[in-house]
């Protein structure tokens, strides 16, 4: 089975400072691994001089490697979802290959259509 990277990330609320961002961050990576696959923090490049090579952790982004078995794609909708539920007021944004989504409160219908969608994304995307 070919598997895709899938890029999550979400909307920061007005008063988010970096401490809670990447609380927010760490706390969707974990639940995203309590499914399975790999996922991993974005990191930036350092672009200054004196940065010495160090790259920065972007706040907000993870990404996982995903198939397109049916069960892993349900669960990781439902995290999403979990995820927006406790922290009202975001958006989640996932980008599978060339397709972007964003996620905010879908009705039970739209999550179906969600899944679908992703699923088909992944699929779309395999190599």
């Amino acid at each position: 089975m070919s598997y895709v990277r899938i890029r999550i990330d979400f909307t920061p609320l007005a008063d988010d400072d970096e401490f809670v961002l990447g609380e927010l961050t760490d706390e969707l990576a974990d639940s995203l691994r309590e499914i399975g696959g790999e996922v991993e923090r974005v990191d930036r490049p350092a672009i200054e001089p004196d940065a010495k090579g160090v790259a920065e952790l972007v706040l907000g982004v993870v990404t996982v490697l995903a198939g397109t078995d049916p069960g892993y794609v349900q669960a990781l909708v439902d995290v999403v979802l979990a995820f927006l539920q406790r922290h009202t007021g975001r958006r989640v944004h996932l980008r599978v290959g060339d397709i972007e989504l964003t996620i905010d409160r879908p009705t039970h219908g739209q999550t179906d259509e969600l899944i679908s969608t992703v699923r088909a994304a992944i699929e779309r995307a395999r190599p």
